[in-house]
């Protein structure tokens, strides 16, 4: 069955780019927090735990490293984040073809970078808490830290499927969205490839038997690594 198309143009908006500089923010005060707990930071003072929350690793107490860990990491999401933002508004920006292929273009990238930047605002701001209390040994838990990080991503994750559902109600792709079942797995047991390109990603076939198994070792392997770290305490 054929979907509706909507036939509005919409209007290209800017990139919000408030999230990078709040993913900035969000390590700036940090490095206040720190600044605060100074005195009670041993020297040298813990900077990695292993599964079962002992400290094996250790650093110098300098502004220098302290620099370097909260500001690297709230440095890379937000360039990131400004990156990402950047090549979705230039290719809706430059989108060429049918009206339907400019359209839909552009609605993608005014639905999804919002979503995408509070997100990874979120996952800085945990990770960030969670070092300014491991480093003060207030609390550490590394698989708190990791429920939390996967809890994150899954988010991310269901705010994207949501989206592409949207995309593909509104301004539907006459090859692909007719296939797509809950807004992100591709099923055309007529298409022979096992893997097909979507505007910014691919997708596998679902209905190719080899489609399962590589999505399984994809979902798998980190999966069993993670649970042989835990296990083996490491």
């Amino acid at each position: 069955m054929t979907r509706p198309r909507d036939t509005h143009m919409p209007e290209l908006q800017r990139p919000p780019w408030v999230w990078a500089w709040v993913i900035v923010a969000t390590g700036a005060l940090g490095l206040f927090a720190i600044y605060v707990a100074w005195d009670g930071i041993p020297d040298p003072f813990p900077t990695h735990w292993n599964a079962r929350g002992e400290a094996d690793s250790f650093s110098e107490k300098t502004w220098g490293n302290m620099i370097l860990m909260f500001g690297l990491l709230s440095g890379i999401l937000a360039i990131v984040v400004a990156g990402s933002f950047a090549l979705i508004h230039q290719t809706a920006k430059h989108q060429r073809g049918e009206d339907w292929e400019i359209a839909r273009a552009r609605a993608m990238s005014n639905s999804m970078l919002k979503p995408l930047g509070m997100w990874m605002f979120l996952l800085n701001a945990v990770i960030v808490f969670d070092m300014y209390l491991s480093i003060t040994q207030v609390y550490s838990s590394f698989a708190l830290l990791i429920a939390v990080i996967i809890i994150v991503v899954i988010g991310l994750m269901w705010n994207v499927v949501h989206i592409q559902k949207w995309l593909d109600e509104h301004y539907p792709d006459p090859k692909t969205s007719k296939h797509m079942k809950w807004g992100i797995f591709y099923y055309n047991p007529d298409d022979p490839n096992m893997m097909v390109h979507r505007e910014l990603n691919s997708t596998f076939n679902m209905a190719h038997p080899g489609s399962w198994v590589a999505m399984g070792a994809l979902i798998g392997v980190p999966i069993i690594l993670v649970a042989a770290l835990v296990i083996l305490g490491l």
